[in-house]
């Protein structure tokens, strides 16, 4: 997919020279809905005319996208998802002087949306390592040993932010590394019976539809907490998510755009922000086939609880 990506950008041709005073375009990757709130609450908090273009997940509508957007020379450019993201950075390579702000895109890095560039700042996709653990310990202050899936590929640096946020929060982190999807089911057994709660992170490695499903019928079999990074996850049968909350990405990518625009932020030294608003996600009915007691409290902390 990324070779196409690349002869694709290859067809972009010279641009104008653009002004500062120009429109924001906001490039979407797809007609997805999760595009939707974002979208809205950038251009309502955002105090300049804003453009939109929709890939429709169709990666060959990207040159001639590309070049409209750059023809009405944009001040800055936001893109939502890793197609967006991918064009956006192609289209600015040899034109640095307009800033780009990235948001909804899985497992960033290994897009490379950074590198060769100066111009492009972001969102991560993920709630960082210290707030997952911080939310898993104020809501079940008993576990005290965390299993951790995980694949060295996609998640070594998420390991590591979780081995020293744990340290805070008085946890041990047992980490188990695969290298394919197959090697999941080997790997759980290997934690169960040895810690009080499995996590898996954003990982591309861990999942497949087998996979979420034996994990869940896993779970529930060895009474464990077990907690994904999405609301479909939860919604699937584990037990609990900590995950941005949609609508406020949007407000977030507006605040970096004004730093950037109207207060002469440099987006290399802006980086990718952790997401400021979280979601949290909780599956009572899980919770009730592993013996587990929710708290009123940590009901009244939940965003969702699905019954």
């Amino acid at each position: 997919m990324i070779k196409l990506f690349q002869l694709l950008a290859i067809l972009f041709f010279a641009c104008p020279v653009w002004s500062a005073d120009g429109p924001v375009a906001v490039l979407l990757s797809d007609t997805e809905v999760a595009y939707e709130q974002p979208l809205v609450q950038f251009k309502a908090k955002l105090k300049q005319d804003v453009l939109v273009y929709n890939l429709r997940g169709d990666i060959k509508r990207a040159p001639e996208l590309m070049r409209q957007i750059m023809k009405n020379e944009p001040a800055l450019i936001l893109a939502l998802g890793a197609k967006a993201a991918y064009f956006a950075k192609a289209a600015t390579a040899s034109r640095q002087e307009v800033p780009v702000i990235f948001a909804m895109v899985l497992n960033w890095q290994r897009y490379k949306l950074l590198q060769g560039h100066t111009n492009i700042a972001g969102i991560d996709s993920d709630v960082s390592s210290g707030t997952q653990l911080l939310s898993l310990n104020l809501l079940f202050p008993g576990i005290k040993r965390l299993g951790v899936l995980y694949s060295k590929t996609h998640s070594m640096s998420t390991i590591d932010e979780a081995i020293q946020a744990a340290e805070l929060v008085g946890m041990d982190i047992v980490a188990r590394p695969i290298d394919r999807a197959k090697e999941l089911k080997q790997a759980y057994r290997r934690l169960a019976g040895k810690v009080d709660a499995i996590w898996l992170p954003t990982d591309p490695v861990l999942y497949t539809m087998e996979n979420i499903h034996w994990l869940k019928r896993q779970c529930l079999k060895d009474r464990l907490i077990c907690i994904g990074p999405s609301d479909n996850i939860v919604r699937l049968g584990m037990l609990l998510a900590v995950n941005p909350d949609i609508p406020s990405i949007g407000s977030q990518a507006a605040v970096i755009a004004e730093d950037i625009l109207y207060h002469g932020a440099s987006p290399e030294e802006i980086g990718v922000q952790d997401p400021l608003g979280t979601r949290l996600t909780l599956n009572a009915e899980a919770a009730k086939k592993i013996g587990l007691t929710l708290a009123e409290g940590v009901l009244q902390m939940a965003d969702e609880v699905i019954e």
